[in-house]
């Protein structure tokens, strides 16, 4: 043994023992629970993401459901149910026409849209996305409305439009923002 380097020593051999040991039976420990943590973190990142897209999904088929709705609702020139969707703070698009804002001078342009002679206002949703926020949705669609003149000849308008959702605290789907344009 050499003097002056304590290395050889017994008690540094016991501690050197008791390190390979230690790095043979704790380490596999270790690193056996560590994958196993990480598998647990991927696993609820997987369920939360599942649960996530299955609550967009719901959401989706609601403003899906509210168009569509919506839309009868325009069909049978009913004009409170057609105001049913827009929230009070809505603003209001159209072509040739400056921004109208709220729901009460909605209500005067839709009085206006329902009134007209003929089958009138129909749309359908294209396309729905739902914000990852949950509480925002944007809808893409196209529309028709077809009105009469005093001759009964009829004049359709087609067009596209893009209607902009907001989540309302009680849950329900209101519309915020409404645009529209002519194909023509």
């Amino acid at each position: 043994m050499i003097k002056g380097f304590g290395i050889f020593t017994p008690k540094f051999a016991g501690n050197l023992r008791t390190s390979i040991l230690t790095l043979v039976f704790v380490l596999p420990i270790a690193v056996t629970w560590s994958g196993c943590w990480r598998d647990s973190a991927a696993d609820h990142y997987k369920e939360r993401e599942r649960t996530l897209q299955e609550k967009l999904t719901q959401d989706e088929t609601a403003i899906r459901t509210a168009s569509a709705t919506w839309s009868k609702a325009a069909e049978s020139k009913d004009l409170e149910k057609s105001l049913l969707f827009f929230a009070d703070t809505a603003i209001l698009m159209a072509p040739k026409s400056p921004a109208v804002e709220g729901k009460e001078n909605i209500r005067k342009v839709w009085q206006q849209v329902l009134a007209l002679p003929g089958p009138g206002l129909s749309f359908s949703a294209a396309r729905v996305e739902v914000a990852r926020s949950g509480d925002l949705a944007w809808e893409q669609g196209t529309y028709e409305f077809t009105t009469s003149d005093k001759n009964d000849k009829t004049t359709t308008e087609k067009g596209t439009y893009v209607t902009i959702w907001k989540k309302q605290p009680d849950g329900a789907w209101k519309v915020v923002g409404d645009i529209h344009n002519t194909n023509e």
